[in-house]
């Protein structure tokens, strides 16, 4: 049975060259078991290779006569650019919200105004309110994308809290 195995991992790297170099071989470069390269293939399992590690496979790859980028190299490449492509999107949804919650609050402001003259219509009042609960709603959907900025727990542990 083939194993299913997800896109951009390490995983599918280390099944792609081993394909190519054979399990003894790739055994012989790392210093690892059988069963240690089989869970390098499978996924699913905090077990990797080492930085060393990863170098020696690719270069086996590479000497074996694989085709195109190495396989772990182009998986990290591949991973750094989903993250790097994540962040500037979360950074973008921000500036949307920013705008956003600028322009609802400037019209909040300004349909307050009026209210400071004497003869307010009730219709202003209305208005005014609408305009605030508005307002309010755009500053609510801002503060939970200033939360999403923040460290997880994970995140915190693995960056030293630094968050995005």
């Amino acid at each position: 049975m083939t194993k299913a195995r997800a896109p951009l991992t390490f995983a599918l790297a280390v099944h792609e060259i081993t394909t190519v170099i054979g399990l003894a071989n790739a055994r012989r470069v790392t210093g690892r078991s059988k069963r240690t390269l089989q869970l390098w293939r499978e996924g699913g399992h905090d077990a990797t290779p080492s930085i060393a590690q990863a170098f020696a496979l690719d270069r086996a790859y590479v000497d074996a006569g694989g085709d195109g980028l190495p396989p772990i190299v182009a998986s990290y490449l591949r991973q750094i650019e989903a993250i790097m492509s994540d962040a500037q999107a979360c950074r973008a949804a921000l500036i949307d919200d920013i705008a956003f919650a600028s322009r609802e609050t400037a019209d909040a402001v300004a349909a307050c105004l009026p209210l400071t003259q004497p003869g307010a219509s009730v219709t202003a009042i209305h208005h005014a309110i609408a305009e605030a609960e508005q307002g309010d709603a755009a500053i609510g959907r801002l503060i939970a994308r200033l939360k999403s900025f923040l460290p997880t727990r994970g995140q915190q542990a693995n960056a030293g809290g630094n968050g995005q």
